[in-house]
């Protein structure tokens, strides 16, 4: 705040009217105005008046009042000391926020340019599939062969239930059917294992057959890292413009 409106604000505080005021501290009332209104600022002398009349803290007027009120207040030799204490103590501050500005400026800057160059990662992806488990002494093509006689034995059905009853079902077989023995497993592999492989498992082996590849370029490049870093270069100057703002 203003010299004027901390002089008002401490006349107020204690109940007194401008005439009571400047009578208690010995000056006029028009000059006690023109100091609350900024036009006029007090004299060593004057000051040393206000001070034993308000009971000023030096230490609560250098906090409340813009340093460029202090400066006009330079003449004052107890303002001038506080002035030069203030001056130290923004200047060691304002050091601190450049520090701080330029260590989030290099910082952020590198992450940045390290994260923007990132290049793509090929991700490839083989999908295998096998219908079920081969048991110990069957042959690779099990499934196969169950399913050709299913097939099989539908269409016998279907043709007698349309009418051709000259044709006879074939003898059921003994055994699981091929519905009973599915029993599907997927295998999701970065690594081309070729066309078919074959794996030992509980009651038997599996034979896998490549259904389906695919190949994907993936960016290396964090987006979060990115914009950490952008948001690093933001506070950096950020830092730089206070420190000159508040200079």
């Amino acid at each position: 705040m203003k010299f004027g409106e901390y002089l008002r604000q401490k006349r107020e505080k204690n109940g007194w009217t401008q005439p009571e005021a400047a009578a208690r501290a010995d000056i006029e009332q028009s000059y006690l105005s023109k100091l609350e209104t900024g036009k006029s600022y007090p004299s060593e002398e004057i000051f040393g008046r206000l001070e034993a009349t308000y009971a000023i803290d030096l230490d609560e007027l250098g906090q409340k009042v813009y340093s460029t009120e202090l400066d006009k207040l330079r003449e004052i030799s107890a303002i001038r000391t506080l002035t030069l204490k203030r001056h130290g103590s923004e200047t060691k501050y304002l050091r601190s926020w450049l520090m701080v500005g330029l260590a989030s400026l290099m910082f952020g800057s590198g992450l940045a340019v390290y994260q923007t160059h990132q290049g793509y990662e090929d991700i490839s992806t083989y999908t295998y599939q096998s219908p079920g488990v081969i048991r110990e002494g069957e042959p690779v093509q099990i499934f196969a062969r169950l399913a050709d006689r299913e097939a099989l034995n539908n269409r016998l059905r279907m043709d007698v239930l349309f009418g051709d009853s000259g044709r006879e079902l074939p003898a059921e077989k003994s055994g699981e059917s091929y519905s009973d023995r599915l029993d599907y497993q997927m295998l999701y592999l970065s690594e081309n294992l070729g066309p078919v492989f074959q794996k030992t498992v509980d009651g038997g082996r599996r034979r896998y057959e490549l259904i389906d590849e695919k190949h994907d370029s993936i960016s290396k490049r964090n987006d979060f890292l990115l914009a950490l870093g952008v948001a690093l270069i933001v506070g950096g100057f950020a830092s730089f413009f206070l420190s000159r703002r508040w200079r």
